[in-house]
């Protein structure tokens, strides 16, 4: 095929996908302006409970103050959220949890918050990364997850996170790579099914640790919240 031909054909696939996501903007944009009906079963509070055998648990805000937490919370403008700390000794394990009804919010916004991202931009460094890691729990298989090593801002213990963005049951793929930038590719993929599909049911679901989170795995009270995370789909598709 001729070079001419070729580039023709790239710039009228740019030009269709930049089409699909306006129009997907546009559908989603009627959406938000409305009230929409709140997700169906118990809330995430309830469904990550707040008693863990030998931990003790508390409630964690999205900022370090109180305008940044309810910031976070209008750009992350979820249906339900919870964000819990468990510790024992000196080991603590974090769970965050967010879920967004169909047609709540687009999958390319809700994709864009990841530690990846929103974490390094708040100066913390990534130290390791792994990509779409198998996990296996209790003979089962979990859905893929993305793997990463940060360390804080100001120094300190590294902590150990895991974290999956379900969609309609299904876990999105980031690429195999360090998505502080989305992967262009993808990123287009996902706007036409936006297009054509509109905005499913989401979670977005992370555990964090400082330790290692294999250590812990098997742990009585740790194992238990991962039983309530499967349940909201963590747990692998046939």
């Amino acid at each position: 095929m001729p070079e001419e031909k070729k580039g023709g054909i790239l710039r009228w696939s740019w030009v269709l996908a930049a089409l699909a996501l306006f129009v997907a903007v546009a559908a989603q944009n009627l959406h938000l302006g409305r009230s929409l009906p709140k997700p169906e079963g118990a809330p995430l509070s309830d469904v990550v409970r707040l008693t863990q055998a030998g931990w003790q648990t508390k409630d964690l805000p999205l900022g370090p103050n109180e305008f940044l937490s309810t910031e976070a919370v209008k750009v992350l403008n979820y249906d339900d959220m919870v964000n819990r700390e468990f510790s024992r000794g000196g080991t603590r394990f974090g769970v965050y949890a967010a879920y967004w009804g169909a047609g709540k919010m687009p999958v390319q916004l809700v994709a864009s918050h990841t530690p990846d991202r929103c974490w390094t931009e708040n100066g913390w460094k990534c130290l390791e990364m792994k990509f779409r890691q198998p996990i296996e729990f209790e003979g089962r298989a979990l859905q893929p997850a993305e793997w990463r090593l940060f360390e804080p801002p100001a120094g300190g213990s590294p902590v150990y996170v895991l974290y999956w963005h379900l969609i309609g049951g299904r876990v999105y793929d980031y690429g195999s790579r360090f998505n502080a930038v989305p992967d262009p590719l993808l990123w287009w993929k996902g706007a036409v099914q936006q297009a054509f599909l509109g905005s499913r049911e989401q979670y977005f679901i992370r555990i964090t640790s400082n330790e290692p989170i294999d250590q812990i795995w098997n742990d009585q009270g740790f194992a238990e919240v991962i039983r309530s995370l499967a349940r909201l789909g963590l747990a692998k598709q046939s």
